[in-house]
């Protein structure tokens, strides 16, 4: 008996070969339909097919050819178009002259970056999916990061609300520009009435001084911010000095983690433990009465010991519990800056990744991109129905006036 052979059909045969060649097929079918796009348009701007004479009263308008071949990029390759021409100017609205990526790929190379992919990684990183012929040298993609250069502009000129009940302040700073001169991102979130965050100004500062944050609070009012009730910041005195000027009624609330960690600094680091615990109770205290009674037990039990610290800490009692003042609910968040502090994670985590940024408009932009991606995470304040009756409470001077600790 003969021994069996299977036979190999055709279809097979085609089958066993196409998963090479799936690429292909799919750049080449891409390659079809733009051209046959191109040549869609140019009939509708003609009027006419290829082969028809223009009618006698048409404009009499001709073909011209085509142009040189180019390859656009695409997000599964390149793939080689020409497009036609006119004798007369004429710019296609599928194919823009110039145009070397498409619309997908120059959003998506702008985000690699921002995520991380640094600008020389990118020819080797592009290399292998869409190809060495790719137009992805560090220069078209500084170029592409432009845009974000655009959206900041527009950002930062866009009109604000009049009143907002609470203000976080707080600089970042990212390694940029020369190492002798440390770059301050000044930033700046603001509560709604609607109990929404958002930030509300991002700017380059020299070092949180004075002239830098006046003139952020100037510039928020330019753009329609009329009235702060609270501000909650760190021991910066070139944003207190900043905040008299611009918005005198406004609270303060200086940061009660940032003073913790001052107060630390003047104790031994074997009674660290002990000292945080007690700083941990008069940060949790409930009322004013019972901040008072664990603020005089702080002084007895450290004040000849740690005479430094309970010194840092006796500075800024008149405004380190204004928070008392507000909705119990609200206190957790607007007794620290941990509001604005959390979103800097990710601009640290970046920069540091970076390792130093040349240029200090790009470190600006790239922060401007990373917080207004983290602002989309921000969750409304708790009890946030009780933030507008606040604001407008606090406006009219009639809010209860709780005693303030001492």
């Amino acid at each position: 008996m003969k021994k069996y052979k299977k036979q190999t059909t055709v279809a097979m045969q085609v089958t066993e070969n196409i998963q090479p060649s799936l690429d292909h097929l799919v750049l080449e079918g891409a390659r079809r339909l733009i051209q046959q796009a191109l040549q869609e348009e140019i009939q509708a701007v003609l009027g006419r097919e290829y082969y028809e004479h223009h009618e006698p009263e048409q404009q009499k308008r001709y073909r011209n050819g085509y142009g040189r071949q180019r390859k656009i990029v695409v997000g599964s390759g390149s793939v080689p178009v020409r497009v036609p021409r006119l004798r007369e100017p004429f710019e296609s609205q599928i194919v823009h002259r110039y145009q070397r990526m498409s619309e997908q790929m120059q959003h998506l190379i702008p985000q690699l970056y921002l995520h991380g992919l640094a600008t020389g990684d990118f020819r080797q990183c592009f290399d292998g999916i869409v190809g060495p012929e790719a137009s992805l040298s560090p220069a078209s993609i500084v170029r592409l990061k432009q845009v974000w250069q655009k959206d900041y502009e527009s950002w930062s000129k866009r009109s604000l609300e009049e009143n907002y009940l609470y203000v976080w302040a707080d600089g970042v700073y990212p390694k940029a520009g020369p190492k002798s001169d440390a770059m301050a991102v000044l930033v700046i979130v603001g509560l709604n009435r609607h109990g929404q965050k958002e930030i509300l100004s991002l700017v380059e500062g020299y070092r949180e001084s004075a002239d830098s944050w006046r003139d952020v609070l100037r510039d928020l009012k330019r753009r329609g911010l009329q009235w702060i009730g609270l501000m909650i910041a760190d021991g910066s005195l070139g944003l207190w000095n900043a905040l008299r000027d611009v918005f005198p009624q406004a609270k303060r609330q200086r940061c009660f983690l940032h003073k913790m960690r001052n107060v630390l600094d003047k104790v031994p680091a074997s009674k660290h433990d002990e000292v945080l615990q007690a700083l941990r109770e008069l940060y949790y205290a409930g009322s004013p009465d019972e901040a008072g009674r664990l603020i005089s037990l702080f002084r007895t039990s450290y004040g000849k010991l740690y005479p430094k610290a309970v010194a840092s800490l006796n500075d800024v009692l008149h405004d380190l519990f204004t928070y008392m003042q507000f909705p119990k609910q609200h206190w957790p968040s607007i007794k620290s800056t941990n509001v604005i502090e959390s979103i800097f994670a990710s601009v640290k985590l970046r920069t540091n990744a970076a390792k130093r940024i040349p240029s200090r408009e790009s470190a600006l932009y790239l922060v401007f991109k990373l917080l207004t991606a983290q602002q989309q995470r921000f969750r409304k304040i708790n009890a946030y129905k009780l933030v507008a009756e606040t604001l407008d409470q606090l406006k009219l001077k009639s809010m209860p006036k709780l005693r303030r600790v001492a």
